[in-house]
């Protein structure tokens, strides 16, 4: 038994209490006292992917499928398929480990290898297509890859944690890796981490966006009760077992109406449904549109990387202004305002923009001015990410 006592125990309980910092800690111990611990595997890749750790949660489950050893897991097909989902290469390999797993029916045996053989042919075309170096530059490496990759627990097997702590205190003064600091410090339930947490929600030169990271993690520490934020000259005092505002790492729940708005836009605009439709469903803020219009609005092709630019946008923002955060109405305005955003990301790509002209009135144009309060560097980045894609 591990000298924390049942820690697998320990860590369902605090994923459970949403404390996911905390369980990802106490999976981490429990695999390092038995690696073939299936509860711990599957709770160390839920507990990574709730916090949107999506590398580490890569790294896990890549480690996960090439332990021969343990149990077939069912549930880690789905983060499987949604964190290689542009690796071909890479996820038909993980399919290929696992399906070598103990407990496996013959049935998922066979339909996960005709998968795997699919996907397989599928990176076969790409190759041909465009030469395996130069999709390993695009990043679509091997599972072996990722197992190797160095998450950002594996720090406690290459030091003491008091020089750990040492190294995260230096870490605070500086702005650029204040960020990181933060992030691993959820993940150590230790008295000092709190302390320093708190110090980072106090302290005004600290980035008002990681200040509100800062709320967030120590809720992912297991921290409950008041918490103390400053920020806009101003002190606030945010109940860490209820937030609120909602504290998230992703989509507020209060934008995600305008989010339907953005699919229902762009299903009118590929013909999916009527304008009329189109002009009785935005003109509301439902949050539960129709069965039959939200079976239309799952056939709408957004990419995902145009989804990922708007919720990005909306989370910088939302988490500067924390607690200020915007009353959501007449989500129309807030949907054609993330739309124009998609479509300025999109051309400057060079991917073009084929869902139309997006509507625009002076609510969408504040709206849209608000969005990028949080991302100052939009256009910065824009271009340059634009002048590194191939000229045709």
């Amino acid at each position: 038994m591990s000298q924390y006592g049942d820690i697998g125990t320990m860590g369902r309980q605090y994923l459970q209490a949403e404390s996911y910092g905390a369980a990802a800690f106490c999976f981490y111990r429990a695999l390092l006292d038995d690696k073939n611990n299936n509860n711990a595997w599957n709770g160390i890749i839920l507990s990574l992917s709730l916090m949107r750790k999506e590398g580490d949660s890569q790294t896990m489950l890549a480690r996960f499928a090439l332990n021969p050893q343990l149990n077939f897991d069912r549930d880690m097909i789905t983060f499987a398929m949604m964190l290689f989902q542009h690796n071909p290469l890479a996820m038909s390999q993980w399919l290929r480990g696992i399906i070598q797993m103990n407990g496996i029916s013959e049935t998922d045996q066979a339909n996960l290898g005709e998968l795997a053989a699919d996907l397989e042919r599928a990176y076969a075309g790409l190759v041909a297509e465009h030469g395996e170096e130069t999709l390993k530059e695009q990043g679509m490496v091997e599972l072996k890859d990722y197992a190797l990759r160095r998450i950002e627990l594996d720090w406690l097997l290459e030091e003491s944690i008091d020089n750990i702590f040492g190294h995260l205190g230096q870490w605070l003064e500086d702005p650029e890796m204040v960020l990181p600091a933060v992030r691993l410090l959820c993940m150590l339930p230790d008295p000092r981490s709190e302390k320093m947490l708190r110090r980072v929600c106090r302290n005004d030169a600290v980035d008002a966006k990681v200040r509100t990271h800062g709320l967030l993690a120590l809720r992912w520490l297991g921290v409950r009760g008041n918490a103390k934020l400053q920020k806009f000259g101003e002190s606030f005092v945010i109940n860490l077992d209820e937030p609120d505002p909602e504290l998230t790492v992703s989509v507020p729940t209060a934008f995600r109406p305008a989010l339907d708005r953005i699919k229902l836009w762009v299903a009118k605009e590929q013909g999916l449904i009527s304008a009329e439709t189109y002009e009785q469903h935005a003109s509301t803020d439902e949050v539960q549109l129709p069965e039959e219009v939200a079976a239309k609005l799952n056939e709408a092709d957004v990419p995902t990387v145009l989804q990922e630019v708007s919720h990005m946008l909306i989370r910088a923002a939302y988490d500067r202004v924390y607690p200020y955060v915007p009353h959501v109405e007449a989500t129309r305005n807030w949907a054609a305002a993330l739309l124009r955003l998609m479509r300025e990301y999109s051309v400057g790509m060079g991917q073009g923009w084929p869902y139309g002209d997006p509507e625009n009135n002076e609510d969408v144009e504040r709206h849209r001015q608000w969005l990028l309060t949080g991302s100052p560097d939009f256009y910065e980045v824009l271009q340059a990410r634009g002048a590194q894609q191939p000229q045709a």
